[in-house]
């Protein structure tokens, strides 16, 4: 399991004004919480140092090594981060603490390996589970769950009682969870409109950012 190692302030100020000079500052403000944390402590990260400890082969399923500034070091994992709808850019992170004995659920990336028999026959792929929630430590977290769909037919599919896991791993999710299936042809369903698909970001983006109380 990947691990690198980020920095970050205590914060006292809190609220949407001080978050907004934050990031125009280049800064994230962020929340930290976990087994070991006492409430929650309010940090402040840097965005480029953040923004290349998200673009790792392991993703968001990264360890960090956080160095807090008058406080302990601590490993900890992102639990949330919240990004703008259009630009793209971070403007929040929910930092969680983990203990490397301590078993945690996480999301796992499900990559499909292999091209399916039933492409041959017209048939069409549909990934439909993205990612899997998996159990298990900290420093067993898989980058991703290989799924080979060589063998899938017209009219199969394969589920999540199909995927074979290494020694360790758990999957939390319902055994007849259809992970990827082959469908015949359909209609054609009419695309959205980049009008419509910018207009859900929004609102899914201040829903979220609404139901944070404090920064």
């Amino acid at each position: 399991m990947e691990q690198i190692n980020l920095s970050a302030q205590q914060r006292q100020e809190r609220g949407k004004n001080e978050a907004r000079r934050l990031r125009a500052a280049g800064k994230v403000p962020g929340i930290l919480y976990g087994p070991g944390v006492e409430g929650a402590l309010s940090v402040t990260v840097d965005g480029k140092e953040l923004d290349r400890a998200l673009h790792t082969h392991a993703g968001g399923n990264v360890l960090v090594n956080l160095d807090v500034t008058g406080d302990k070091k601590r490993t900890v994992m992102f639990k949330e981060v919240l990004r703008h709808p259009l630009r793209g850019t971070v403007q929040h992170i929910d930092l969680l603490e983990v203990q490397m004995d301590h078993k945690i659920a996480v999301d796992v990336p499900v990559h499909i390996v292999g091209k399916a028999a039933g492409i041959a026959f017209g048939g069409i792929v549909q990934h439909e589970t993205r990612k899997l929630r998996i159990e298990c430590l900290p420093s067993d977290i898989p980058d991703s769950i290989e799924v080979d769909i060589t063998l899938l037919a017209v009219g199969h599919s394969f589920h999540v009682r199909d995927i074979s896991l290494r020694e360790g791993l758990q999957a939390l999710d319902e055994a007849d969870l259809t992970v990827v299936s082959v469908v015949a042809p359909t209609a054609e369903v009419a695309p959205k409109t980049a009008e419509e698909v910018q207009a859900e970001l929004a609102k899914s983006f201040e829903e979220k950012e609404g139901a944070k109380k404090e920064e």
